[in-house]
């Protein structure tokens, strides 16, 4: 019988190209973890939060998966939102001592010192990310920022935060969380909303120009340019 505590709920393990933030175009093995404490309107994975599926897998299996990628070296540990799913912190370590670069993808709504990495991705959720949902409109507008958390983020000196925007209102929002968090602007990128090549572009025509005006990085979603919307790329 295998040890709960050894063992994670996952979505999906596969390699592509990271197609978001400082290391777009590094080729990555990507371990989704499935459970997520938001729920946002765009999310572009429903299958790690809104319905949350997946199954438990032993951890040591889930490095042995990594390993099966010969040559790639970076591993993004995504999800859902790995901080609040058991044996994140201890597959981080396991995957950390095994030699890889990890890269954390988290809303930055929870921190904690036990789920360690070499570079945090903060996304944090903008006004725009609110659902419209009865249920989870109130809850997830609620929780969706946590600015200790944020703080706690942005000290480890090791991270970068990828706003992902959909509409102009949003940049009045971003201004004024990077500066309550003293970020540096050179680890801010802004990411257009949307889950096709049309949309990134229709966001991308006044997004860009904003960056250069307000001197953030512009990031772009190259996986839906190359892949489409489409799990496990």
């Amino acid at each position: 019988m295998t040890d709960a505590a050894s063992t994670i709920f996952v979505s999906e393990v596969f390699t592509s190209i990271q197609g978001e933030g400082l290391l777009t175009g590094v080729p990555s093995v990507f371990v989704r973890v499935s459970g997520c404490n938001l729920r946002c309107g765009f999310c572009d994975t429903p299958y790690t939060s809104w319905e949350a599926t997946g199954q438990h897998q032993a951890l040591d299996d889930l490095v042995g998966q990594v390993g099966d990628a010969a040559g790639v070296r970076h591993v993004v540990l995504t999800g859902g939102e790995p901080y609040v799913v058991k044996g994140a912190p201890e597959l981080a370590r396991r995957l950390r001592r095994a030699g890889y670069h990890l890269t954390v993808e988290t809303a930055g709504t929870v921190f904690s010192r036990e789920l360690e990495a070499d570079l945090y991705s903060v996304s944090p959720k903008l006004v725009s990310s609110i659902p419209d949902d009865p249920v989870w409109g109130p809850r997830h507008s609620a929780t969706r920022l946590n600015r200790e958390a944020l703080a706690a983020f942005v000290a480890t000196d090791s991270y970068q935060l990828k706003f992902v925007v959909a509409e102009p209102r949003d940049l009045d929002e971003v201004e004024g969380l990077v500066g309550d968090l003293d970020a540096d602007r050179e680890r801010v990128l802004l990411m257009p909303e949307g889950t096709s090549v049309e949309r990134l572009d229709q966001v991308a025509a006044w997004l860009a120009p904003e960056c250069i005006g307000r001197g953030y990085r512009y990031c772009d979603r190259l996986h839906i340019r190359l892949y489409g919307n489409t799990p496990g790329t």
